[in-house]
């Protein structure tokens, strides 16, 4: 990954990408003009990931998964003609791939920004200058957060591409206000908080493993249901620990630095207003969302308790 940091600037860009970005005042900020380069070698290096996954890794694993269905669940209606069947098996075998490449490129860029942003928090250095004050945590930039800011950056520019090309309207939305929000990071505005923000991707993971368990476990195995149930337990006690208690942990530090800091030179109103309540907004989803996995793990408790009375009964 430190490759792609050291990669040179391409020639298009010194000649005509920068300077047609200057020249129409589109991008001020010097951090983001020097480091868009690196910012499209990451973009690229996670479409090559997506590519290999969509052309040499994912077909045979679907084809096999859907001939197991086929042998082992799923009947063939009769009533249906063979060429229908083939269609129906080529759409379905065509969006299996797909998104099997989009979690995996989602599992892979979890990997690396949760690589970076720990190195990071853990070490000592984080917890002193330059992040001692607000103002510091606000203004202050360093090498280490602005890796982090372009991982993410180049990630969520590939994001807002590929939900375009296999998603919805919505994702493209997360995408474009993702690169946004990580973008005012480079300028450089609240850096710190990069890392900081980061750590709720360590629920996406085990998010990333229940999906492809859903998709290409065979479920009527024992051993294969306990790593699936295993996986969602840890699932729900990251996704709280990670998304709950440490994002509405950090957004309040977050806003009381912006409260320090509001009467200083370069604090930026409109970028303070979009990253609160973007932070905010999501804060709000998480704690929608975790109410949902509880309420969906509750039922599927009762539920084997219920199977397990009637298996009792039966006996």
């Amino acid at each position: 990954m430190n490759v792609l940091l050291t990669l040179p600037q391409p020639e298009l860009f010194k000649t005509t990408v920068i300077p047609c970005l200057v020249k129409h005042n589109l991008i001020k900020s010097e951090a983001i003009l020097s480091n868009l380069h690196s910012i499209f070698y990451v973009a690229i290096f996670y479409h090559i990931w997506f590519l290999f996954g969509k052309w040499i890794l994912f077909p045979p694993l679907v084809r096999w998964k859907l001939n197991y269905d086929q042998v082992h669940g799923e009947k063939k209606d009769e009533k249906v003609s063979p060429e229908r069947q083939a269609q129906h098996y080529k759409k379905k075998s065509t969006s299996l791939i797909n998104q099997s490449s989009v979690h995996l490129i989602s599992l892979l860029q979890s990997i690396v920004v949760l690589y970076y942003s720990l190195k990071f928090l853990l070490d000592p250095k984080a917890s002193a200058e330059p992040y001692q004050t607000s103002h510091s945590r606000v203004f202050a930039e360093t090498r280490d957060t602005q890796v982090i800011c372009i991982f993410a950056i180049g990630y969520f520019v590939w994001d807002i591409y590929i939900s375009t090309m296999y998603s919805t309207f919505p994702f493209v939305v997360h995408g474009i206000i993702s690169t946004v929000v990580f973008c005012i990071g480079l300028k450089p505005y609240i850096q710190y908080y990069a890392p900081v923000f980061l750590m709720f991707e360590l629920s996406n993971p085990s998010l990333n493993f229940r999906w492809f368990g859903i998709k290409f476990l065979p479920h009527k195995s024992k051993f294969c249901s306990l790593m699936l149930l295993l996986n969602n337990m840890a699932l729900m006690v990251i996704f709280f620990v990670a998304r709950i208690a440490w994002g509405w942990y950090q957004i309040g530090k977050l806003s009381y630095d912006f409260y320090q800091v509001r009467n200083e030179p370069g604090f930026a109103v409109f970028d303070t207003i979009v990253i609160l309540a973007g932070n905010f907004v999501l804060d709000v989803l998480n704690v929608i969302w975790f109410s949902t996995m509880v309420s969906v793990a509750a039922k599927v408790f009762k539920k084997g308790k219920a199977e397990d009375k009637v298996t009792k009964t039966e006996k």
